[in-house]
């Protein structure tokens, strides 16, 4: 899809670098069409302008006149102050997406006025166009806005949108996932070697079976249940390895940490874990 408009980053960090680099690579958008701000980094600024050819500036009323879309990529520490900056400038006109974790729809709706917003969570394999993206529109987003946010992230993986009150859940799930997945493949790299594998085969053949599943997800559309069935003969090596994590609580310590880190997005918040749902 290439479209049409101006999109406009407040934020340069790695978050946006991976989904400039996304849009540009998809033909979604042209340099000239990006443009970037950033409260402090000259540095990042600079390397975004060098390496993507956007277009970079310090001046945020400049932004928002010359944008149709803006994202708010900052800290969550910071969105007020962006907020404030904007309030006056952003139009009926725009589309804001905000990818900042934990500021609720209502927040940005209350500083900006009658302003379509949408609230986004990729994850940090936008960094590699895979992210999981899920999406909510505020009050005054409708299909078209949504279909255009929709349009940005599929550009750096895959989209679900959700009502928000599951973001504290997907923060859970997909958007501290990845580390649960990378300390999987710890814990089967130490292994392998403490089998005798070389480090470096063990990370070559963990990363691609890593991989590998995750792609039969993908594109299968099979149940995990039904998959991993397929791999696990009776009487085999998988069905005792099985066993053991089976007997270990793996299910249960996962869902637990899943649990933990859904409560811990709401307490970052402020909110009393009692609304946690």
């Amino acid at each position: 899809m290439r479209w049409s408009g101006t999109i406009g980053f407040i934020g340069a960090g790695n978050a946006v670098d991976a989904l400039v680099r996304g849009l540009l690579g998809r033909g979604v958008v042209t340099p000239e069409r990006c443009l970037v701000t950033n409260r402090s980094n000259d540095v990042r600024l600079a390397r975004l302008a060098r390496e993507r050819s956007v277009v970079t500036t310090r001046d945020k009323v400049r932004l928002v006149r010359d944008a149709d879309v803006i994202v708010i990529a900052v800290k969550p520490s910071a969105v007020p102050e962006v907020l404030g900056e904007i309030a006056g400038h952003v139009e009926a006109r725009h589309l804001v997406i905000s990818v900042a974790a934990g500021i609720p729809l209502e927040t940005i709706e209350t500083a900006l006025g009658s302003v379509a917003v949408v609230r986004a969570m990729p994850n940090t394999s936008t960094a590699v166009g895979e992210s999981a993206t899920a999406i909510c529109g505020g009050r005054h987003a409708d299909d078209a806005h949504l279909r255009v946010a929709r349009a940005l992230f599929e550009a750096v993986g895959r989209v679900v949108e959700i009502p928000e009150r599951f973001f504290d859940a997907v923060t859970g799930v997909s958007g501290s996932g990845p580390a649960y997945v990378y300390l999987l493949a710890e814990a089967m790299i130490e292994a392998a070697q403490r089998e005798g594998l070389d480090r470096e085969v063990a990370i070559e053949l963990v990363s691609q079976t890593v991989l590998g599943a995750g792609k039969m997800l993908v594109e299968t559309g099979d149940d995990p249940a039904v998959l991993r069935a397929r791999v696990t003969s009776p009487g085999g090596t998988t069905m005792a390895a099985m066993e053991v994590l089976t007997e270990g609580g793996f299910l249960a310590t996962v869902g637990r940490a899943i649990a933990r880190a859904t409560r811990r997005a709401a307490e970052l918040r402020g909110l009393p874990a009692a609304r946690v749902r």
